[in-house]
C-alpha cells in the first residue's frame, strides 16, 4: 500500500513539473517578439532571454512563471556581463533563461564582445516585452500591455 501511494504521489509530482512551455511555444515567443521591433523599427544587435519563477504573488496575482525578452543595441551597451552567447535565427543572444524554456532554439557560438559603448554615461532604453504565465502556462500579463494583442493566440483556453 505504501508503495502504491508513493507511486501516485511520484507520478503526481512528475507530471506538476513539466517544461512550462514547449519549443513551438518558445518559438512563436521569440518570433513574435522580433516582428513587433521590427514593426517598430527596433534597431538590434542582440538579445537577453531571461525566464523565471515568480515570487511576487501580489503583483502578479496567479503568475507562476514569466520571460523577459530585451533586444538590445551594442553600440549603445556597456558592462554587460556575460559568459556564452547563442544564436538564435542569427542574431546573437545572451541567455539567462534559468527555466531552460529557450535552450532548444538556441545554438552556442564563439564570444564576441557586445559592449560597444565608447560613450561613458550615456542613456539607453532598450526594447523589452515582458510575459507573466500561471502554472497552466496561459499567458496573464503582457508589459508593455500595448503587446498583449501581439500574444492573444498564445493563450490556451
Amino acid at each position: 500500500m505504501k508503495r502504491i501511494i508513493l507511486l501516485i504521489f511520484l507520478a503526481n509530482f512528475l507530471l506538476s513539473c513539466k517544461s512550462q512551455l514547449n519549443r513551438k511555444e518558445a518559438e512563436y515567443i521569440l518570433d513574435t517578439v522580433l516582428e513587433v521591433s521590427s514593426k517598430n523599427r527596433i534597431k538590434y544587435n542582440f538579445i537577453i532571454l531571461t525566464s523565471m519563477n515568480v515570487r511576487d504573488t501580489a503583483f502578479y496575482k496567479n503568475g507562476k512563471f514569466g520571460i523577459g525578452i530585451t533586444i538590445m543595441d551594442s553600440k549603445a551597451t556597456d558592462g554587460l556581463n556575460y559568459e556564452k552567447i547563442y544564436s538564435y535565427k542569427g542574431i546573437p543572444i545572451v541567455s539567462q533563461d534559468s527555466l531552460k524554456i529557450f535552450n532548444s532554439l538556441l545554438t552556442p557560438i564563439s564570444y564576441q564582445n557586445l559592449n560597444e559603448n565608447s560613450i561613458k554615461g550615456l542613456n539607453y532604453d532598450p526594447f523589452n516585452i515582458t510575459l507573466i504565465f500561471d502554472k497552466k502556462s496561459k499567458l496573464l500579463y503582457t508589459f508593455p500591455e500595448n503587446y498583449e494583442n501581439y500574444f492573444k493566440k498564445f493563450n490556451k483556453n
